[in-house]
């Protein structure tokens, strides 16, 4: 599989500053360009869209996409904005809230880099808002939020027995009119192949504004390191969120003449996290020119795999892709069983999980159609032992 030019203009269109020579590129892209049904369809599905629309003024050949096109460009990019201004006004308050009860918060993803680093609400999509706190302040951060009216969602379980074994890294959503708000109090489960220590994340953190907030954010480096790893997440289980690359690219790209390397790469390896991460500084790298040291791409370059590439082509066309489960953190659970029966109980908690959860997990549409769906799972679970011990 390879990409086509509507592919290209696509990735091409995602740092927000690009260089004259890269501006000059799209501009040619266009000239290839034969489906604009499919890149509006596509670039639009990706969150790409309205980085796209803002470039428009800068091309030559502008006037050869169809008025049609630009229109549709131009009104995602406008309820960008508009989604934009509601979470973050809720932001506003809810980090108001927080602060008069004296408790820190680090603004993650969307709703810090939406200002801070596209400098354009409306050039960020994202669909809700995700918040660090410390772990003592957690069950007090959600007590805030019920008195604010925001109420649970209910969440999928395996099994009680399952659900009780995993460490929290985020409670359950919290949801009023439409805006969901996860509060963190880590940022994955213990068992995984990384290990961002908490500790370092708050001692590392930044004081910034978001909306008008004195709060704080991820040191780049962390910013970056959370960025890669939550976005691996989404791409072994089968869904991808072009906004992560989109941030990669362009924290890289935003801070290209500052960026200390050295340091960057012992953070990496204090969190354990080298393989993940530079595994797709390098995909960045190859297909959206994010700036990156030739020595480093050269030293990591074994990481960007056939496979990955075929996956990472078929997510640029929306294909779906069956998920490939990360079981690091049912191997740490297992292993943390005291007792025999209490292993087979939890095992067979994960792979006779109640109708509820299959039902949401499957997306099922008749409840009568569930057993069949046990296979699909233990095959999902296979696929997954075996990535986890070609990576182990």
């Amino acid at each position: 599989m390879t990409l086509s030019h509507e592919d290209k203009l696509i990735l091409s269109s995602i740092k927000i500053n690009p260089s004259v020579s890269e501006l000059e590129q799209i501009d040619n892209l266009i000239l290839e360009v034969k489906d604009w049904d499919y890149l509006t369809k596509t670039i639009i599905d990706r969150g790409i869209a309205p980085l796209l629309f803002k470039k428009l003024p800068f091309f030559k050949n502008k006037s050869l996409i169809p008025e049609a096109v630009q229109a549709k460009l131009q009104q995602t990019y406008f309820i960008t904005i508009s989604r934009g201004t509601l979470l973050l006004n809720y932001f506003q308050h809810i980090a108001k809230a927080f602060s008069n009860q004296g408790i820190a918060v680090i603004a993650l993803k969307g709703v810090y880099l939406s200002e801070n680093l596209y400098h354009d609400i409306g050039l960020r999509q994202f669909s809700d808002i995700d918040l660090l706190v410390h772990e003592e302040d957690g069950e007090r951060c959600l007590d805030i939020l019920r008195n604010l009216g925001y109420r649970a969602v209910s969440a999928l379980k395996l099994s009680e027995f399952v659900s009780s074994q995993f460490d929290i890294v985020h409670y359950t959503p919290m949801v009023l009119n439409g805006v969901s708000i996860e509060i963190h109090i880590k940022l994955h489960r213990k068992g995984e192949m990384y290990n961002v220590l908490t500790s370092e994340l708050w001692k590392n953190a930044m004081a910034v504004t978001v909306n008008k907030c004195n709060v704080l954010a991820l040191e780049i480096n962390d910013l970056l390191i959370h960025l890669c790893v939550h976005l691996d997440k989404h791409f072994q289980g089968g869904k991808v969120q072009f906004t992560c690359l989109s941030d990669i690219t362009n924290v890289l790209n935003e801070n290209e003449a500052g960026f200390d390397w050295g340091t960057f790469t012992a953070s990496c390896r204090l969190y354990k996290s080298d393989e993940v991460v530079f595994k797709y500084i390098v995909l960045v790298n190859k297909y959206m020119n994010a700036p990156v040291p030739a020595d480093v791409i050269d030293k990591y370059n074994y990481l960007l795999t056939e496979e990955v590439e075929q996956l990472f082509f078929k997510y640029i066309k929306g294909l779906v892709v069956p998920g490939t489960v990360s079981l690091s953190a049912h191997f740490y659970c297992l292993k943390e069983q005291a007792t025999f029966s209490n292993k087979v109980r939890y095992l067979l908690g994960v792979l006779f999980p109640p109708k509820d959860f299959m039902i949401g997990r499957y997306k099922i549409k008749y409840s009568a159609l569930v057993t069949f769906y046990y296979p699909l799972r233990w095959s999902e679970g296979i696929t997954g032992v075996v990535s986890h011990f070609k990576k182990s």
